[in-house]
């Protein structure tokens, strides 16, 4: 086989160009005749970015990214073999039936990153379970001269939001979503305005800064490892940059996000690392072959795994006390739940709600917020 293939890649601080470069790099090298590029996303993310491309003819072949089920249509299924039923939550996302997304692994998402000297400085000696407990954190964050809790504008945050508030909307009813489609359940009267109104109070008591939205997505990372904040909510990933940052000032810790009462949460989890090909690709066995190998290579799965330190059944890599203690919250979770995009979800949920999240900022309150999504919700269903 032989032949050029673009793949339109999500391109982060940690999976850089060079990053997926590299991570195809064997497979080139093993294939002549065979180039692979690599492009970034020219919209606001991947998903904008593909859909103007669909509309120009200009599609790739490859997507290395998380896509919303309203492309599905676009992309090739993946064949009935076992390689393809053996990566991470491919039963979760088919559509119609098809597989059209295959991942390298699994990303927990419910996680509050602290420094441990904040705390300690703040004289909180246990990392809270309920958000009670979270809300008396912060304060004692805000007293010790911290920022309590580090957010960013941008997409970061309604993903925030949906990080600590999903696991309480879906835990005990992972069917919640067909529920709303139904007409059966609201966001009015859901675990969503508990986190509303408690988001809403941190904002009110300077916990979270009013001008959060300003900042970019890196410089909330920055401003973390530097020793300004004293949390940070945020997937897995997030290991990497903090594995990687030199002479921080502080130690990392991570525990699971609040719940309403204080139990055990569910952890949001996702797709790491996924790949779809494009109907539209004329090198579908290549790209087949490519995808394959991006999935199923030892190598190659253990170098994304490690990438963002996320988590597949059968593989191990050498990892550090963060990683480890990222494990612990993953072995002792009672389960997992969805996020804002999948099967039974309406289309642009995710950045409805980081909508909406953002407008508690500007003076919205919990209630004018819920009842936002749940007519956004009415009035896009089906889609």
């Amino acid at each position: 086989m032989t032949g050029d293939i673009r793949m339109l890649a999500n391109i982060t601080p940690v999976l850089t160009k060079s990053y997926y470069q590299g991570l195809v790099a064997p497979f080139v090298k093993s294939h002549p005749g065979v180039k692979v590029t690599i492009e970034s996303p020219s919209g606001k993310d991947v998903q904008s970015t593909l859909q103007q491309e669909l509309v120009s003819g200009s599609a790739p072949d490859i997507v290395a990214s998380s896509l919303d089920p309203v492309v599905a249509q676009q992309m090739a299924a993946f064949p009935n073999e076992p390689w393809v039923a053996s990566t991470p939550l491919s039963g979760s996302t088919k559509v119609d039936g098809k597989t059209w997304q295959v991942a390298t692994g699994l990303q927990n998402q419910s996680l509050v990153y602290y420094n441990e000297t904040a705390f300690a400085k703040a004289g909180i000696s246990t990392a809270p379970k309920s958000l009670a407990e979270f809300t008396a954190a912060l304060g004692k964050l805000k007293s010790a001269g911290y920022t309590p809790l580090q957010t960013a504008g941008e997409w970061v945050t309604g993903a925030q939001f949906a990080m600590m508030a999903n696991p309480a909307l879906l835990g005990d009813d992972p069917q919640w979503y067909a529920q709303r489609n139904d007409k059966k359940a609201t966001f009015g009267k859901s675990a969503y305005t508990t986190y509303l109104k408690a988001y809403a109070g941190w904002i009110a008591s300077g916990a979270v800064p009013k001008n959060s939205l300003g900042e970019k997505y890196q410089a909330s990372i920055d401003n973390f490892l530097a020793g300004k904040s004293g949390m940070y909510i945020m997937g897995n990933w997030l290991n990497a940059s903090v594995n990687s940052a030199k002479n921080l000032p502080f130690k990392v810790g991570v525990f699971a996000t609040p719940t309403p009462d204080g139990s055990t949460p569910k952890q949001m989890s996702g797709q790491a690392q996924p790949y779809s090909i494009l109907k539209s690709s004329k090198h579908q066995a290549l790209a087949l072959a490519l995808v394959k190998y991006l999935v199923t290579d030892k190598g190659a799965v253990t170098t994304s795994l490690k990438s963002e330190g996320n988590f597949r059944s059968g593989y191990s890599y050498p990892g550090t006390a963060l990683d480890e203690a990222v494990g612990k919250i993953v072995d002792t979770t009672p389960g997992t739940v969805g996020g804002t995009s999948g099967p039974g979800v309406n289309a642009g949920f995710g950045n409805e709600l980081n909508t909406v999240v953002q407008s508690l900022y500007t003076g919205q309150s919990a209630d004018q917020a819920a009842a936002k999504l749940d007519s956004w919700w009415n009035d896009n269903a089906g889609q």
